[in-house]
């Protein structure tokens, strides 16, 4: 075997093992948020920007730099709440809640009756600690649609975990098993206010 076939092998090999690496590191951190999820992925965000010589809670510098560029991107449109949402969608993916919430705050600025920014507002309230002020911000968007499904899922999950407010939790149980039985995830919500309407 020549010499040149042998080290265009190790090349090979050794750049299908960076790629795999780095393939599985992005599937790790692109896994749907949870309350477990959540904890799992801001220690690892922290860990990578503190490689990265960054403070504590800083996003990593690409996602620093694609904020800015769309920070920028909103201060030259301000009467566009597209880009604010879209701005606060991304920083609400990437776990960074409170950049969320400022951006989440200025598309409502401009787009009251968003009712899914209304909605996201309040789960980025409540994944900062804040299950009240999530809870006003679910009443806004349930007094613009009453009938708001993700609303009415999240007021079961912040009344009944944030809150624990069974009864509330128990109340909007009802509504959104009347509207819609087979709504993703009421089932479970099912066992968690019977539980807690034990204790």
């Amino acid at each position: 075997m020549k010499t040149e076939t042998i080290v265009t092998a190790i090349i090979f090999f050794g750049v299908g093992f960076l790629a795999g690496y780095i393939y599985k590191t992005d599937r790790m951190s692109s896994v749907p948020a949870g309350a477990t999820v959540v904890a799992a992925s801001v220690n690892a965000a922290s860990t990578a920007t503190s490689s990265q010589g960054l403070p504590p809670g800083h996003p990593p510098l690409n996602e620093a730099a694609l904020i800015d560029n769309l920070q920028q991107e909103a201060a030259a449109n301000p009467t566009d709440p597209k880009i604010p949402l879209q701005l606060a969608n991304y920083c609400y993916d990437k776990h960074l809640y409170e950049l969320a919430i400022k951006w989440y705050r200025k598309t409502l600025e401009l787009d009251p009756k968003n009712v899914n920014a209304r909605t996201d507002l309040g789960t980025a309230l409540f994944y900062s600690g804040r299950p009240s002020d999530a809870v006003r911000e679910y009443q806004k968007a349930l007094a613009i649609d009453p009938n708001h499904e993700p609303t009415l899922f999240n007021m079961i999950v912040v009344n009944a975990e944030g809150l624990h407010n069974v009864k509330a939790a128990q109340h909007y149980w009802q509504v959104l098993h009347d509207r819609n039985p087979n709504y993703p995830g009421l089932n479970r919500l099912e066992h968690v206010v019977q539980e807690g309407s034990k204790s």
